[in-house]
């Protein structure tokens, strides 16, 4: 950590403030279908950490469109971010081809066998959710950071749309490399992680009856859409 304060030119006075957040990030139980789950938990042959991905955005020289991609997430109705996400897509003012490259922070299995384990997609949010009076800051910190304020924050910076192209990565790649790949068995699901929201262990335990950890937003892959999604980038719109 002081090495990398350093490089960014950033006052050592931080170190511990910085330690106590990763100590908070490792040290949560993730929630929700990873139960008590803790990252510190995962081991180094259950994870890979800043996987880049170049993916074909076109077929036979066909563009891949806001329209396109809208008709996908009506798959799935019952899973997050499905019919009523349809129309922010269509909004969405692109048309691509070549290649969509990008980096997942973070993906892991949340069991030491590969093969009976789901594999899952972290990415980190540095995103500011507080309270503000002028230039005073009333608060920012886990009260912030309910689902109901990290949904909207998946909504407006489009974050569900990078999580759904994120996991269509993670399943090309467990496809290529995981024996006996089969999707609803080995796609776990994508996790956000809003840093400045996640709460300590002692502020978890007061809190016991939440059905969901603060600063953490989870979810189960919605199959047919990924499988859908890696259809059209790989053989064009039907």
């Amino acid at each position: 950590i002081k090495e990398e304060l350093d490089s960014s030119g950033i006052e050592p006075d931080y170190l511990e403030i910085v330690q106590n957040g990763v100590q908070r990030i490792i040290n949560i139980p993730m929630g929700g279908p990873l139960k008590q789950l803790r990252l510190r938990e995962v081991k180094s042959h259950q994870r890979l950490h800043e996987i880049g991905f170049d993916i074909p955005l076109s077929h036979k020289g066909k563009e891949i469109t806001a329209y396109n991609l809208s008709r996908i997430f009506r798959k799935d109705p019952d899973y997050r971010f499905g019919e009523s996400y349809v129309k922010q897509i269509s909004d969405l003012n692109f048309s691509s081809k070549g290649f969509l490259t990008g980096a997942i922070d973070l993906i892991f299995a949340d069991k030491p066998n590969h093969l009976n384990a789901r594999w899952w997609v972290v990415d980190w949010k540095s995103n500011w959710i507080g309270k503000q009076s002028g230039e005073d800051v009333i608060s920012c910190g886990p009260s912030n950071y309910d689902e109901k304020t990290m949904e909207k924050q998946m909504l407006t910076h489009n974050y569900a749309l990078q999580a759904h192209l994120y996991l269509v990565a993670m399943h090309r790649l467990l496809k290529w490399r995981l024996p006996n790949y089969l999707p609803e068995k080995h796609l776990g699901g994508y996790i956000y992680f809003f840093l400045r929201g996640i709460p300590t262990e002692e502020e978890i335990k007061k809190q016991s009856s939440r059905s969901s950890i603060p600063g953490l937003f989870i979810e189960k892959a919605p199959i047919n859409r990924v499988l859908a999604l890696n259809d059209l980038f790989t053989k064009g719109d039907p």
